[in-house]
């Protein structure tokens, strides 16, 4: 039986992923690390706030963590609790072999 035991739930989490856009956004930090916001939104085409409230999704489901630096915001992908939803996901399935998550986002 599903219980959830942290601020970010599994639902939210997966439901931050489950969007096109935020899944570019996903894609685009993975490649290049840290990003400020405005950076993002010129490199996607899209305007900041936009991707301000993609990011507050991805932030709520604990997918990307965020940084302020003056008037500037930096986003990074949530590494490790990716990986802790990742296993609540497996431990939910039933799954025991599982592939080591920070191979597979290369972090």
């Amino acid at each position: 039986m599903f219980i959830p035991t942290q601020r970010h739930e599994l639902p939210d989490h997966f439901l931050a992923l489950a969007n096109p856009t935020r899944l570019r956004i996903l894609q685009r930090l993975g490649a290049v690390g840290e990003e400020s916001v405005n950076d993002l939104a010129v490199h996607l085409r899209m305007s900041q706030p936009r991707i301000s409230w993609h990011l507050r999704m991805l932030r709520v489901g604990g997918v990307v963590r965020t940084r302020r630096e003056g008037r500037q915001v930096y986003c990074s992908l949530d590494v490790e609790n990716i990986a802790r939803e990742r296993a609540r996901l497996d431990q939910l399935l039933g799954i025991k072999d599982r592939v080591n998550v920070r191979e597979e986002v290369r972090a």
